[in-house]
């Protein structure tokens, strides 16, 4: 034990200035509330930059949507018959029900 005690006394009193400047970077960069702020900011702002682009490519496929839709009324009348369920005049509309699960 006194062995080990010696070895460690030996290593501070060799490396005395490194472990001070350690000790020192380590109060400056953990020790304050700037530096895990910094940290904190960075994660969010990279958080947000890529919920930009999810919202940019939402975006660009809605602007598409919309230019579709104003081309003419096809576009439109295809999603009410699909969305809203709309029949024109003198259509007779047919339901057919689901297929049967099979058994195995």
């Amino acid at each position: 034990m006194k062995d080990r005690a010696q070895r460690a006394s030996a290593f501070v009193r060799a490396h005395w200035g490194r472990l001070l400047t350690g000790a020192a970077l380590l109060a400056v960069f953990f020790g304050n509330g700037g530096f895990r702020s910094l940290t904190r900011n960075w994660l969010e702002l990279r958080r947000l930059n890529h919920e930009i682009i999810a919202l940019q490519a939402e975006e660009k496929e809605l602007n598409e949507k919309l230019k579709a839709l104003r081309a003419g009324d096809g576009p439109v009348e295809r999603l009410a018959r699909r969305e809203l369920g709309y029949i024109k005049k003198g259509e007779i509309e047919y339901r057919f029900p689901p297929p049967a699960k099979k058994r195995e």
